[in-house]
């Protein structure tokens, strides 16, 4: 049994007044960067996001090159207060997905 661990990176962003139906919004400008960027010789995975009611803050779950997610970010138009790196754990869906 393997126990690779991947690493992904999480997109923080405080944004105050933030409703679920935003997420929706968010979602689909983040997939619509990251399938316009395809082409490219870097991978890239977006993975999906979570609101964090009591804070309002926004996660963004991705997997790929820093650069790349730096750039997903930018074009997808949200100004995220930073970027975290992050490893899922071995029993996870985001782990058993294989290497990048």
């Amino acid at each position: 049994m393997s126990s690779t661990v991947r690493t992904g990176y999480v997109a923080e962003c405080f944004w105050s007044g933030v409703r679920e139906e935003d997420l929706h919004e968010l979602d689909g400008r983040i997939e619509a960067v990251v399938a316009e960027l395809a082409g490219r010789d870097d991978r890239i995975g977006y993975l999906g996001s979570m609101l964090i009611l009591d804070d309002e803050v926004v996660l963004c779950l991705f997997e790929g090159p820093i650069s790349m997610i730096r750039l997903v970010t930018a074009r997808s138009g949200v100004q995220f207060g930073r970027i975290l790196t992050g490893t899922g754990a071995p029993w996870s869906r985001w782990s058993s997905r294989g290497t990048a």
